[in-house]
């Protein structure tokens, strides 16, 4: 078969079942009302939650700014008269009920000199609004520090005196902010219950590398350098972001947004929580590309109380940078490297986390005509997929339940794995519930590079197709050729399009251990007939070991989860509190 017949074939009959299946999740819009939208002519902006607090205005006039202008006067809204063009530090805001109205003007800033579009110049600053309009970075593409902080169109980081203030109730709204220096972050802010919606934040930093990938680079955050509570992203979009999209805050609420990725460095996220607590996310939109995009992760010991559902996430690997290609092996076309897109990740910890009713796409491929992220060369890259990755602590519990997930390689030779428990899992309460895995490689994977899966997760109720009739194909597997242990509970799942309970792979060798369970629910009892296994490790031939009668185990096994998909009212945002004066 050609490669062109099996992508009409994969348009045809795999691509609609993807649409179609799950249809509930919808993804998100993003902006629809700031001046890089198609009717900001005409639509209606957000309002302002403390605007009653407003009592008077003051103009600020357009021009050629040498220095900031000083927004200092409480209970103020601030119209701007006229574009600006800065050489630094356009406005700082130093009062509290301040309303910095851009008036639909623009704010060219950083052009000759370091600054920010607006940023806040004080301490225990709250309710400050900035919005309608538009702020680019200029001409000196200054760059930020290894926290993406500093010249960032909108921010609580002053470079002046390289502090790191922050602001309560912030809101940013119906802005569109473009920049482009090294390093950098879009809006970049600290301060708990913000809010921050209808805004376009374009990322034009085309090759390069960060100065360090484990700080991050936010495109959209509002809890920078701090664990501000109860900050609300909503309805935004997020255009090329070169690490991260949105970084979380404890307590928030992530929804209708529609952001893109192109990677330039490891664990790229659309969305992200780094040991964060009681946050829901849905409703969005992501699309990776580049070199490690990841599509939504909450990560850590720490991480609790996640819901995440209705979100539509489509990723591929498309380059590499030089943590993953630093052998010259890899730029040898024959030998070439990559690292895996992922659409959901959770790893070094993750509790009670409710990942629900979401859809993934990602297609792989051995060699795929990519980008070297550094130079923007032409390279060779090993784009590898898994749609879950999935590692909890020991107690913690995870549910991912009624998710549409496609992961499809270009010529099934490569890595495309549907769901993956890895990472050293020791928690049984980790359960894959009454999803659809459609995949050529592999839908479900007990241990794979990243670590074991030895804990024995309960895979109930699934339904698993096969995509196409590659001889590298099993339905389940080890994918670490025994060198893992390889632990699960196989229940009453469903085999599809020659998907099969008898198409497995676990790989004895004596490294590691193997015990796979197999069973139904019989009379609400969860009952298991048989088990494969390698005698503790001491074999390298898979045994299968029949129980009569069928046997019950004492791990865990779910209890009632939330599966909601109702949205909050607009009009009156959880965890934004006006306090009205």
């Amino acid at each position: 078969m050609t490669m062109k017949i099996f992508y009409l074939i994969t348009y045809l009959f795999i691509y609609p079942l993807w649409i179609t299946t799950n249809s509930y999740a919808a993804g998100g819009l993003g902006a629809t009302c700031n001046p890089a939208t198609a009717n900001w002519s005409n639509c209606s902006l957000a309002p302002v939650p403390f605007q009653a607090s407003i009592t008077k205005t003051i103009n600020i006039p357009g021009g050629n700014y040498a220095t900031p202008y000083i927004a200092n006067s409480d209970n103020t809204e601030y119209i701007l008269q006229g574009n600006i063009n800065a050489n630094g530090t356009a406005i700082v805001v130093t009062g509290n009920y301040v309303i910095i109205n851009l008036n639909r003007h623009t704010i060219n800033y950083n052009q000759t000199a370091v600054g920010e579009g607006v940023v806040t110049g004080a301490w225990n600053k709250h309710h400050i609004s900035i919005r309608n309009g538009t702020i680019i970075q200029g001409a000196a593409l200054s760059e930020g520090d290894v926290y993406g902080r500093g010249n960032n169109p909108v921010t609580t980081y002053n470079s002046a005196n390289s502090s790191q203030y922050s602001a309560k109730n912030l809101h940013v709204a119906n802005l569109y902010v473009r920049f482009g220096g090294r390093d950098m972050g879009g809006i970049v802010c600290s301060g708990s219950e913000g809010l921050y919606e209808q805004n376009t934040i374009e990322d034009t930093y085309q090759f390069g590398t960060l100065k360090n990938r484990h700080q991050g680079n936010d495109a959209l955050t509002g809890t920078k350098g701090s664990n501000s509570p109860g900050i609300i992203y909503r309805n935004n979009t997020i255009i090329n972001a070169r690490h991260r999209g949105i970084n979380t805050a404890i307590g928030s609420e992530v929804y209708g947004n529609k952001i893109s990725i192109r990677s330039i460095a490891t664990n790229s996220y659309g969305i992200l929580g780094y040991a964060k607590t009681n946050v829901k996310v849905y409703n969005n939109t992501i699309t990776g590309r580049g070199e490690h995009p990841i599509g939504i992760g909450f990560v850590s010991a720490g991480t609790d109380n996640i819901e995440i559902y209705n979100n539509d996430i489509n990723v591929k690997t498309t380059a590499i940078g030089d943590e993953y290609a630093g052998s010259p092996a890899c730029f040898n076309p024959a030998t070439p490297c990559g690292n895996y897109a992922v659409g959901f990740r959770t790893t070094w910890g993750g509790n009670h986390i409710n990942f629900h009713h979401n859809k993934i796409y990602i297609d792989t491929d051995t060699s795929y005509d990519g980008t070297y992220s550094v130079t923007g060369a032409s390279i060779k890259v090993n784009a590898k997929g898994r749609g879950l990755m999935v590692a909890i602590n020991s107690e913690e519990t995870a549910t991912f339940a009624n998710n549409t997930i496609t992961v499809l390689d270009k010529d099934g030779s490569g890595h495309a794995f549907g769901m993956v428990c890895t990472g050293g899992n020791a928690s049984d309460q980790l359960f894959f519930l009454e999803n659809i895995v459609t995949s050529n490689i592999t839908n479900m994977v007990l241990s794979d590079k990243y670590g074991p899966c030895d804990s024995y997760p309960l895979i109930k109720g699934n339904t698993f197709i096969k995509a196409n009739n590659y001889p590298i194909y099993k339905t389940i597997s080890n994918q670490l050729s025994g060198y893992s242990t390889t632990t699960g509970r196989i229940i009453d799942n469903q085999y599809q399009n020659g998907a099969s309970i008898d198409s497995i792979n676990f790989n004895p060798s004596g490294k590691g251990t193997v015990n796979v369970y197999y069973g139904s629910i019989i009379n609400n009892e969860y009952r298991y007939s048989h088990r494969f296994h390698d005698n503790s490790g001491n074999s390298s031939t898979l045994l299968r070991e029949d129980f009569t009668p069928a046997k019950t185990l004492d791990y865990s096994t779910p209890q009632t989860t939330s599966t909601s998909t109702s949205t909050p009212s607009l009009a009156s945002p959880q965890g934004f509190h006006s306090n009205v004066k």
